[in-house]
């Protein structure tokens, strides 16, 4: 039952609306409100279209269509993290991670790029070497549009689970390179704190520690909100377990597994991000200690 589901939800997700008699004019433009407002669901942005087309504003039907659109794929990419998180949390391992995502492939036509997307961030997919002749066909110059992508932090992941390091350190050197080159300029303090962690942390990766460890000390004395902050904690832990720095790792971690938080028992005996520092035993001490 559980293999079915992410089809279960999809089917409810993309269910048509049922059919109702012609409404008054007044509730028409009451949902036509509904719509525009900032939470509204699917099923909400849905009726809106159609009680715009129904009094003829058609581009305000558009418009509406668009933001349901854009809530479907939202949804739609909900229901694979969670799918896949599910996996992880639940102890499925790598191999229900990798069932959890075929599942999806096989209920949602995801193209090649967005493929790429969710391998970069669930780098245990490429485990067996699924994606592995995907990924190399990617290229800025690639005939196919699909296929259209530097797309260095796949190809940096794809080397390491393959174990081939110095490839791998090569394409995490090109990515921290096109950052440093063009660097964003973030308003939000929460979310530039998530990027200067996640800066030091492919530094790390790309085995210029120095440089690392200097950014990753710019990263931990900006300001977080205590709600962003479990997620930033998470980046410097990895940015410690990429740096080798095993006991700061343990620190950041050990706090991150008493609270509601990404980081369990399970998830840091699967995700691929701690590999590198898995068997150490103040690692597997940490696990002991809250399994």
């Amino acid at each position: 039952m559980r293999s079915n589901m992410l089809l279960l939800a999809a089917l409810s997700l993309f269910a048509p609306l049922a059919l109702t008699a012609q409404l008054p004019e007044n509730e028409l433009r009451s949902r036509i409100e509904a719509a525009q407002r900032e939470d509204a669901s699917v099923n909400t942005l849905l009726r809106g279209v159609a009680a715009a087309r129904l009094l003829r504003n058609f581009d305000q039907a558009e418009a509406l269509l668009d933001d349901a659109t854009g809530a479907v794929l939202q949804a739609r990419n909900g229901l694979i993290a969670n799918a896949l998180l599910y996996q992880v949390e639940s102890g499925g391992g790598v191999n229900g991670m990798q069932r959890a995502f075929r599942e999806a492939r096989r209920v949602f036509n995801l193209t090649p790029l967005e493929i790429g997307s969710w391998v970069n961030g669930y780098p245990s997919l490429l485990v067996g070497g699924e994606f592995d002749e995907m990924i190399e066909r990617f290229s800025p110059t690639a005939e196919d549009p699909r296929y259209r992508c530097e797309c260095f932090a796949q190809k940096a992941w794809m080397h390491r689970v393959a174990g081939r390091l110095d490839e791998s350190r090569d394409y995490w050197g090109m990515l921290v390179a096109e950052w440093e080159a063009d660097s964003p300029q973030i308003q939000n303090p929460n979310a530039r704190a998530d990027w200067q962690a996640q800066f030091a942390r492919n530094l790390a990766r790309a085995g210029r520690h120095d440089d690392a460890r200097r950014a990753l000390a710019d990263a931990i004395a900006l300001e977080v909100g205590p709600g962003a902050s479990p997620g930033v904690r998470r980046r410097w832990a990895q940015a410690y377990a990429e740096l080798g720095d095993v006991d700061a790792a343990v620190e950041h971690l050990e706090s991150l597994l008493e609270i509601p938080s990404l980081v369990s028992v399970h998830s840091l005996e699967t995700r691929y991000t701690w590999e590198g520092i898995r068997d150490e035993p103040a690692f597997q001490a940490m696990l002991d200690r809250h399994r």
